[in-house]
């Protein structure tokens, strides 16, 4: 081979061959520091029993939620057993779903 064939060889392997370092193709993850979850969380508070209505407002509302616990015990006792086993219920617990004696744990429980 000529010399400037040597030449352009050369150049063109040292334009074609990058240089390029080990760090340059390992992997790094970024420095990550620890925030501290409680900062992270929202700031729970107590929970605020509303305030209970008086006089025939009260009554209104008695009357409200009797219908409407009427209603969800209808609309559970129209289910077959195959549905109510799928949420967990049978035909005997319908009505304990909505004693207040049964439940008095699990409302205990929410408000520590």
């Amino acid at each position: 081979m000529t010399a400037r064939v040597t030449r352009m060889i050369t150049s063109w392997i040292d334009t074609m061959s990058a240089l390029t370092s080990k760090s340059q193709f390992a992997f790094e993850l970024p420095n990550l520091t620890y925030v501290d979850a409680s900062l992270e969380e929202a700031q729970f508070r107590a929970p605020v029993a509303p305030a209970k209505p008086r006089g025939f407002s009260a009554l209104i509302a008695a009357f409200r939620a009797w219908h409407e616990r009427q209603s969800a015990i209808n609309e559970l006792e129209l289910m077959t057993d195959r549905e109510l086993a799928d949420i967990g219920l049978n035909r005997g617990d319908v009505h304990r779903v909505f004693d207040d004696a049964y439940n008095r744990d699990l409302r205990d429980r929410a408000f520590v």
